[in-house]
């Protein structure tokens, strides 16, 4: 996968995980196998993570992972559409333009 297709998975797997609460490495990890039937590589995480936070859309809790208010209406702009793949497609796009 290219870097914005491993961010952008990893954007949407915090996204859908921490919908009630700041999502662990472990819950992250969960969502984004069942997006991609793929588990993701510590270091896909962390380059992943490292990315979104210097860039405001994601935030640290303790040890937990949620959306900021810029990363929510990023993904709420990418979910015009009810299709997991064309969301992730979505945030794709965005995350290039970011890049």
């Amino acid at each position: 996968m290219t870097n914005s297709q491993t961010i952008s998975w990893i954007f949407v797997s915090i996204a859908l995980a921490s919908q009630k609460e700041p999502a662990s490495f472990d819950g992250i990890s969960s969502v984004a196998d069942g997006i991609n039937h793929a588990v993701p590589t510590h270091k896909e995480l962390q380059s992943s993570i490292t990315w979104l936070t210097n860039r405001g859309l994601i935030e640290k809790i303790g040890n937990r992972y949620k959306l900021t208010s810029k990363g929510k209406e990023e993904f709420v702009t990418s979910t015009k559409s009810n299709n997991l793949m064309s969301i992730w497609k979505a945030c794709e796009a965005r995350i290039q333009e970011l890049y």
